[in-house]
């Protein structure tokens, strides 16, 4: 794809039926353009692609997340307290 243009790209990316993209940095320019043709764009993550993997499968992963193992567990820490918050809330 290195001697495609940037049109050409954003119509392989749809063609393939891609629907969202998780990268690091990407300019406001292709990140206009990849949105202008419904493709949802996850920016400024880094970390190893397992783990982002995981966490975008359970429909965690933000914009600007770094995934080192210890962003996943304070989210799950955070989520947990929430969840006990919620069942105290439930009993009372």
């Amino acid at each position: 794809m290195e001697s495609f243009t940037l049109q050409q790209r954003l119509d392989q990316l749809t063609s393939k039926g891609v629907d969202k993209i998780i990268c690091g940095g990407i300019d406001n320019f292709c990140m206009d353009h990849l949105g202008n043709m419904g493709i949802d764009v996850i920016q400024n993550v880094a970390g190893e692609a397992r783990e982002v993997l995981n966490l975008f499968i359970r429909g965690v992963l933000r914009p600007g997340f770094y995934c080192d193992g210890k962003e996943e567990a304070n989210f799950l820490r955070e989520e947990l307290g929430q969840i006990e918050k919620r069942l105290e809330e439930l009993k009372q």
